[in-house]
């Protein structure tokens, strides 16, 4: 045992591999013990590090400390369900008293409480982070807004750019955006529509591979933009830097008029709008 000359102390305490998976997976949040020199420190505040024979160990916070004259009486009061997820109260009184033989249990008994709150300061990360930064995949980042008409058809705009893939008002974040900033921003560039207010649903998180028309990857989110209504639509201006057309169809017409990688996102859209399907698409090169 570690300890300070004031305030919280460390304490190693050995498990048995059944015990020790227990309490590694969150089931086992307290401890018995009985009261030895060893164990009669413990306190409320103090650190525990637990270990067993393979050579695991992990860290607890100390809640609550709780002494009893025997395990029966202990039983009486503790949930046994955190001692023991796995045994009755019989099979744990007996496991306990197999444990700790009668004139160590007369000794006193302890019920040691406590959550998963880390204590230990985290180790060093392995690698330097410029370092493993440079092991990253690089990607882009795109977020757009899913429009519909009053009858919620889909209203797409037409690229002047590349092969004039019919699109979602969006674009690409620009440096210091969070993904929905950047879909308002880019819907009011290319559409003059101004769709603040509460933020709305994400449907999509979409990612795309690289390939050879791009040596990036790209990420992207769509989010609910709403229906609009006829009076709303009319006020669409286009940016004819980006667009040439938009238009308002049903899905039927869509499937017709867009490339089948255009329409399987809207389609993926739509089905998450609807509940209907996973809100997540990803698109091969």
């Amino acid at each position: 045992m570690a300890d300070t000359a004031d305030g919280p102390r460390e304490h190693r305490l050995r498990l048995a591999p059944r015990a020790y998976d227990q309490v590694e997976a969150g089931r086992r949040t307290i401890d018995v013990r009985v009261a030895t020199d060893r164990t009669a420190g413990i306190a409320a505040g103090d650190t525990i590090v637990f270990h067993e024979r393979g050579g695991r160990e992990l860290d607890i916070a100390v809640g609550r400390v709780t002494p009893y004259t025997s395990f029966e009486a202990l039983l009486d009061t503790e949930d046994a369900g955190r001692i023991d997820p796995d045994a009755t109260r019989d099979d744990l009184l007996g496991a306990l008293r197999a444990a700790f033989p009668r004139d160590r249990e007369a000794l006193g008994v302890l019920a040691v409480a406590f959550d998963h709150r880390p204590v230990r300061p985290g180790r060093r990360f392995p690698v330097e982070p410029s370092r493993y930064l440079e092991t990253l995949p690089r990607h882009t980042v795109y977020a757009a807004l899913y429009l519909r008409d009053a009858h919620d058809r889909p209203v797409l705009l037409r690229s002047v750019h590349g092969t004039r893939p019919w699109q979602f008002p969006g674009g690409d974040l620009d440096a210091g955006e969070d993904p929905l900033r950047t879909a308002r921003r880019e819907t009011r560039e290319e559409t003059g529509l101004d769709l603040g207010g509460e933020a709305p649903r994400l449907l999509l998180t979409h990612y795309l591979t690289s390939g050879p028309a791009s040596r990036l990857a790209k990420v992207g989110f769509v989010f609910d933009g709403g229906r609009l209504t006829a009076d709303r639509l009319r006020c669409v201006r286009l940016d004819p830097g980006e667009h040439d057309m938009w238009a308002v169809h049903d899905l039927a017409a869509w499937r017709a008029l867009a490339t089948p990688r255009e329409f399987a996102r809207l389609h993926a859209v739509e089905q998450a709008r609807r509940g209907e399907g996973p809100a997540y698409l990803v698109t091969h090169a």
